[in-house]
């Protein structure tokens, strides 16, 4: 027997978070909502969920415009030792990123989230890509100069 379940985290091979999909009750009963993965919905409840989502997910998005705006006005200032030919000793990373902009411009962003390659060796002015939601993408400055 089938029956229908609201995703409240995403479950690899079954769906994303925010999702209704239909499962095996034994599944739904015995795995997923024990766990905290997903809550039993009815008819009446799908819709009033579908909206909720909706809406959370526009909150997301606004949010997300408001830490972008916020991003893209300022620049990061590193101060970094460097040897000749510019080149860091050491070197700045997603890390090194991700702390400074919570220090300094008070948004918590997760690391995983500054799409930087390889880390920073040399001085010089860099924008890198900050993923903040789906669609929602920053373009962050970040300028090392010598200590």
């Amino acid at each position: 027997m089938k029956i229908k379940v609201f995703l409240l985290q995403n479950v690899k091979g079954l769906g994303n978070a925010k999702s209704i999909v239909s499962v095996s009750k034994g599944y739904a009963l015995n795995y997923l909502i024990p766990k905290g993965l997903a809550k039993v919905v009815d008819e009446d409840t799908a819709e009033t969920i579908v909206d909720e989502s909706k809406n959370v997910e526009e909150r997301r998005i606004a949010q997300a415009k408001k830490e972008k705006e916020i991003l893209e006005s300022k620049e990061l200032i590193f101060k970094a030792n460097a040897g000749a030919g510019d080149k860091l000793f050491g070197s700045i990373t997603a890390q090194d990123i991700e702390d400074k902009i919570k220090k300094v411009l008070h948004i918590d962003i997760d690391k995983k989230k500054i799409v930087l390659d390889t880390p920073i060796k040399k001085l010089g002015v860099y924008t890198i890509p900050v993923k903040l939601y789906k669609e929602v993408q920053a373009e962050l400055k970040v300028r090392v100069e010598k200590e």
